[in-house]
């Protein structure tokens, strides 16, 4: 089956070792067709590779199962879909390792799956359990000087054509640097791909003869909110309004759709005053070494509806303070725990920006090692030198607050709230240490 909307391709096959050839020939093949090099192709065909052959041996041997491989214009991501029985996803940890166990030496195809792709979840259904393997695109990173900039007279503010994004990304890495930027502003060919499947919106201030004053880039994090970066100006005289006009015409935009807010979580001294109020600050590691307190921003577009959000008790009085500080109505669920079922294992995954020296975690899978779990993902990141450590939580999946004592004994202290940034808020967490 393909769609030509969202280009996808689905194979529907049983657990069976006869078949792996089927299925990493099925990724082989599609991967490329997506836009895939070679090098990453392979990546992904082993990754895929080593969790069918798991699947035959334990997880559902000779059971239906699904793959699923679909372009996401700079990334592609293929889906396992399948009886969750037996399933060990402890190999998808940070810091899982090869064991020596026979049972344990089975599971190492998972930690190789795990080390080959650039992100990964788990979801469930009535179906059974989803496997999301997710490969980007590789692009080179910036490599020429930007063009000259000047004070421009006159402006308008347009949408720019993919060679003038690259010149703008190019730019604002020679005006800006440090925690303003966002990982994906390093490659702006990226930056052209997103844009081409609307991951990023952008708009450009130039004069009629084409030179480039700044711009502004935003995207949709969820469908009620968007996130804003910028506006980044290039040599504008003080008294210009070209900041004010590019955020007016991203406000212009996000306000036409069902957005309810804008949040900035990189802003600039560019962000004009009076359009945005503070949720609250990070600690950050500077270009220079130093530690700086960096603000994020948020911005109501129209009435926010209000919502329910689950947390545990240990987080309630933080966020009942910051939803009366903020003005949000929100009716604030406890979990608890009255003798269910729990799962044995925890899963948390780590998106890196080395440049920064910044990590965050999210829950993939809460279970009873989630305390142990996260006091080992905190050993290995701080002997690789990060110094910015992060937890995301998402107050809209009940099972994410489970993660709350486990951060509270490992030191983690809840700083903002992201509202509307994932299937509920988001609450950002960053590990204490002598520098916050």
């Amino acid at each position: 089956m393909v769609s030509t909307t969202n280009p996808e391709i689905s194979l529907n096959l049983i657990a069976r070792t006869t078949l792996l050839p089927v299925a990493t020939s099925f990724v082989e093949n599609a991967a490329p067709a997506f836009g895939l090099e070679r090098e990453d192709v392979l990546k992904l065909t082993l990754a895929v590779e080593e969790i069918f052959a798991y699947l035959c041996r334990r997880g559902a041997p000779e059971r239906p199962l699904e793959i699923r491989c679909r372009s996401g214009g700079y990334f592609v991501e293929t889906e396992f879909l399948f009886d969750p029985e037996e399933f060990d996803m402890r190999a998808f940890n940070l810091t899982a390792s090869p064991v020596d166990t026979e049972e344990e030496i089975q599971e190492t195809g998972l930690l190789i799956a795990a080390r080959m792709v650039d992100r990964f979840h788990f979801t469930s259904d009535e179906k059974g359990l989803r496997v999301h393997l997710i490969k980007e695109k590789s692009y080179p990173g910036l490599d020429s000087t930007p063009a000259d900039t000047r004070p421009l007279e006159r402006f308008s503010i347009r949408s720019p054509e993919p060679e003038e994004l690259k010149e703008f990304m190019r730019l604002v890495h020679a005006y800006y640097g440090g925690y303003v930027l966002p990982v994906d502003f390093n490659y702006p060919g990226k930056v052209v791909d997103m844009a081409a499947v609307q991951a990023y919106r952008a708009a450009i201030a130039c004069d009629e003869f084409g030179h480039m004053g700044g711009g502004i880039l935003w995207r949709f994090r969820t469908p009620k909110t968007v996130g804003c970066y910028g506006p980044y100006v290039f040599a504008q005289p003080q008294a210009s309004f070209m900041a004010q006009e590019l955020l007016d015409e991203c406000i212009r935009n996000t306000a036409k759709t069902h957005a309810v807010g804008v949040i900035n979580r990189y802003p600039t001294e560019h962000l004009p005053a009076g359009y945005f109020e503070e949720l609250g600050t990070v600690t950050v590691r500077t270009q220079l070494g130093r530690f700086a307190r960096i603000p994020m921003f948020y911005r109501h577009l129209h009435e926010d509806p209000g919502a329910a959000v689950w947390a545990h008790p240990s987080l309630e009085s933080f966020l009942k303070r910051e939803y009366d500080r903020m003005a949000l109505a929100r009716d604030i669920k406890l979990i608890s725990d009255e003798g269910e079922a729990r799962s044995l294992v925890s899963v948390v995954s780590a998106e890196f920006d080395k440049a920064r020296s910044v990590v965050t975690l999210r829950p993939v899978w809460w279970g009873d090692d989630a305390k142990e779990t996260v006091a080992v993902d905190l050993e290995v990141l701080k002997r690789d030198g990060i110094h910015g450590i992060f937890f995301e939580m998402d107050l809209g999946r009940p099972w994410h607050s489970r993660f709350s004592p486990a951060l509270e004994r490992n030191g983690f202290k809840p700083q903002l709230i992201l509202p509307n940034c994932g299937k509920g808020d988001i609450v950002v967490f960053q590990h204490e240490t002598e520098n916050n």
